[in-house]
């Protein structure tokens, strides 16, 4: 225990190896360390430096540490829930920076505890780590000098964030394409690299892809096409190449492209009472590997399919609920958007109590806690420009 006016760098921390404070440190909570950086000066350089940060979340990976739900409420306030845990709790994360989130900006599907906040038509854009409040505003990109309009046959830019393992990179891809199939042959994209700050331009043939944010997994962002309904669109973020996933042959309404225990899925809804069906690719890239899930409640509007537990139950964002009562069929709206776990095989149904979850909300994503700065990138960049020059 440290007297008074004893700070940490004097106390019996500080004469234990560095290597020992930070193999101990690096496996305490994200929440803990940012806290942590207060104790000493030497604390704060250490937990801020990219290495550290990129050490924790190693450690997070391979101890298949449960991703968390990222929920946005109404008023712009973010919240997390561990959907893994058997009673799960909502906890309010601290408010990003101003400029971060306010009116008419909206963000993309996080991943390694990055966000990305964009305008609803190409500028501006923001990359943010809820988790330790760092925010970062991008350049401006090269596609923001582009006039789009929809009845031209241009519609809002289709945007993607994800990890380019080849070049150990963030990046984030904006995309104008066209919404009528006699238009331009071609596909404007954009590409900022967080290691290096700036945007790259490329132009590609058209894909069609329809306006949802780009699914991450396995080094490429993935898009449904609007104009083939039996193919997903594929952007490697390494060789920057667009390529076509086949997808199964479903019968009800393709929604969205999800990842689910680390497998692209495809979420197909129907508008009569169908239930929804989740197709799997068990093995990426192998089209007889699709295998389907049925939900075949059909009293529930489901409007999102979040995560798929270890048991092969789902957890299900569930707009209204409809009941039967007394021989009625009445809708359920006291509680706006539910989260609600689904058995499959027994087809059973179980709300789930979440304390402190935001009656109206929307979900951002699946992620876990991270340091990653949005910053660290050009820092990065600079250590190796330096190392070059020592060793020149």
């Amino acid at each position: 225990m440290m007297s008074d006016g004893e700070t940490m760098d004097d106390s019996l921390w500080s004469h234990l190896p560095p290597e020992i404070v930070a193999d101990v440190l690096v496996r305490l909570p994200v929440k803990s360390l940012c806290r942590f950086k207060c104790v000493s000066p030497s604390w704060k350089t250490l937990i801020s430096s990219p290495q550290f940060a990129k050490t924790h979340l190693h450690i997070a990976i391979t101890t298949k540490k449960p991703p968390k739900a990222l929920l946005r409420s109404s008023s712009d306030a973010l919240y997390s829930v561990d959907l893994a845990d058997a009673n799960p709790t909502c906890e309010k994360l601290d408010t990003l920076p101003a400029e971060c989130f306010g009116e008419r900006l909206m963000a993309s599907e996080p991943f390694n505890g990055l966000l990305l906040v964009h305008g609803i038509s190409y500028e501006p854009n923001f990359l943010s780590n809820p988790f330790t409040r760092e925010c970062k505003k991008l350049p401006k990109s090269p596609l923001s000098d582009i006039n789009w309009n929809e009845n031209e046959g241009y519609g809002k830019p289709v945007r993607g964030f994800g990890y380019d393992s080849c070049m150990d990179d963030y990046k984030v891809v904006m995309v104008h394409t066209a919404l009528q199939v006699d238009d331009a042959d071609t596909d404007d994209v954009a590409v900022y690299s967080m290691k290096t700050d700036a945007w790259s331009r490329i132009q590609v043939s058209h894909n069609w892809l329809e306006p949802q944010t780009g699914v991450y997994l396995n080094d490429r962002l993935h898009w449904l096409c609007w104009y083939n309904l039996m193919n997903a669109i594929a952007f490697d973020l390494s060789d920057q190449v667009f390529r076509e996933i086949q997808l199964p042959d479903y019968e009800l309404d393709s929604e969205c492209l999800v990842v689910l225990r680390g497998c692209l899925c495809l979420v197909c809804f129907s508008v009569c009472d169908d239930g929804t069906e989740v197709w799997m690719m068990n093995k990426y890239g192998v089209t007889e590997s699709w295998t389907k899930f049925r939900i075949a409640d059909p009293m529930m509007y489901i409007d999102g399919v979040l995560y798929l537990s270890a048991k092969d139950e789902f957890v299900l964002r569930v707009l209204i609920k409809i009941i039967e009562e007394d021989g009625e069929i009445i809708v359920d709206e006291s509680k706006e958007k539910q989260l609600v776990l689904y058995n499959p095989e027994k087809e059973t149904v179980r709300v789930m109590i979440v304390p402190g979850i935001p009656t109206g909300f929307a979900i951002l994503g699946n992620t876990v806690d991270t340091l990653l700065s949005p910053n660290h990138g050009g820092q990065i960049m600079r250590q190796c420009e330096a190392s070059s020059r020592e060793s020149s």
